[in-house]
C-alpha cells in the first residue's frame, strides 16, 4: 500500500503504546451466535488464511430460562471447534423482572451457578467470561449509572459464584464502551481481585459536524474521557492485560459508521501489536446496528489491511 500521512499516524500510534512490538495477542472473532457462528467458521478460516484462536458469543437476556438454554445451546455449539471462548453474559434480563439491588443481594447467585456449571461440563472451564458490558453507557438494563454501589456488589457477586463451581478456572473481563458515557467507569470498578482483565470495546464511528482526517479521528481516539489512552493507564495501574472483545470498520444504518476505512483496522492493529493487549474479537457479522463483515468481500481495502496484519 501507498506511504501517507495515516501510515504516519500509525507510527505514532504504536510509539506511545507500553509493550514490545512482539507481543502477540490472541485474535478472535463474532461470527454469530451458536452453531450459525460455528458454521461460518471454515468461511472465516479460508478467508483469513488460518483458523482464529479465540470466538465470542452473547446469552439471550429475555429471561434467566432464555439466559441459561442460551448458555447450554452456545457450549456446546462452540465445544467441537476448540476455540478459547469469551462468553458475554448479561448482569440482568429485559423482561424487567431484575434489578441490580436483588442482584447485589444474592437473588441471581444460582443462575449464575448454573451457567458456569454448563460451561465447564461443555469444556470451556477456561472461558472468559464478560459481565454486563458496556456498563459506563445507558443502553443496556445493567447500566451502572442507576445505582453503582448495588452493580459493584452484584458483580462481585456473580464472579463468586461462577468461582466457586468445581473444574471452573475463568477469567473475568471488565469491558467498558468507548466514550465517556453516563459515568466514570473507574467508579465502580470491582477490584483486582474480582477482576482479570480490563476491555473496551472500539468500534469506527463519527459524529463530527465537519470532515475529519484520520489523524485528527485517532487522536481523539487516544485521548478522550474512556479513550485508548485511558484504558491503557487504567489496565497497567491495576497490572491487568488489556483486551478489545469487539472492535471493527463498518456502516452503520444512521450513517455515523466510517466503513471501509484501511487507516483505521492499520492503526488499530498497530495499537494491539505495541500495548499489554491478552486477546481481540474482530466484529466479522451483519448486525442490525453495524456491519463491520469483512469476510465478504464488501470492504475490501480493509479486509487487505485486517489480513496483512493478523
Amino acid at each position: 500500500m501507498k506511504v501517507g500521512k495515516w501510515l504516519a499516524t500509525a507510527l505514532l500510534a504504536a510509539s506511545v503504546g507500553v509493550g514490545a512490538a512482539a507481543n502477540a495477542a490472541e485474535l478472535g472473532a463474532y461470527l454469530g451466535g451458536g452453531c450459525t457462528g460455528v458454521n461460518r467458521l471454515g468461511a472465516f478460516t479460508t478467508w483469513l488464511g488460518h483458523k482464529p484462536q479465540r470466538g465470542l458469543d452473547f446469552l439471550d437476556n429475555r429471561s434467566w430460562d432464555a439466559m441459561e438454554a442460551a448458555a447450554t445451546w452456545s457450549a456446546k455449539c462452540w465445544k467441537p471447534t476448540g476455540l478459547q471462548m469469551t462468553f458475554s453474559i448479561p448482569m440482568l434480563t429485559s423482561d424487567k423482572t431484575t434489578s441490580l439491588e436483588a442482584g447485589a443481594q444474592g437473588a441471581y447467585d444460582q443462575r449464575f451457578r448454573n451457567i458456569a456449571a454448563t460451561l465447564v461440563q461443555n469444556g470451556h472451564a477456561n472461558a472468559a467470561i464478560r459481565i454486563g458490558w458496556e456498563f459506563n453507557h445507558g443502553w443496556f438494563p445493567w447500566a451502572a449509572k442507576s445505582n453503582p454501589t448495588a452493580w459493584v456488589g452484584y458483580w462481585r457477586r456473580i464472579v463468586t459464584a461462577m468461582r466457586a463451581v468445581p473444574g471452573s478456572n475463568f477469567t473475568f473481563d471488565w469491558c467498558v464502551g468507548a466514550g465517556p458515557g453516563q459515568i466514570d467507569p473507574a467508579t465502580v470498578y470491582p477490584g483486582d481481585s474480582y477482576v482479570d482483565t480490563i476491555g473496551m470495546d472500539e468500534y469506527n464511528t463519527t459524529w463530527a459536524t465537519v470532515p475529519e482526517t484520520t489523524t485528527q479521528r485517532w487522536n481523539y481516539r487516544l485521548r478522550k474521557s474512556v479513550g485508548l489512552l485511558w484504558h491503557r493507564d487504567f489496565a497497567a495501574l491495576h497490572g491487568k492485560k488489556m483486551t478489545y472483545p469487539e472492535w471493527g470498520t463498518g456502516t452503520r444504518p444512521d450513517g455515523h459508521g466510517l466503513g471501509d476505512d484501511p487507516e483505521f483496522v492499520q492503526l488499530m492493529a498497530d495499537w494491539i501489536r505495541s500495548n499489554n493487549v491478552a486477546w481481540h474479537n474482530y466484529w466479522d457479522y451483519v448486525a442490525p446496528d453495524f456491519n463491520a463483515k469483512l469476510s465478504a468481500g464488501q470492504f475490501p481495502q480493509s479486509a487487505t489491511v485486517f489480513k496483512q496484519n493478523f
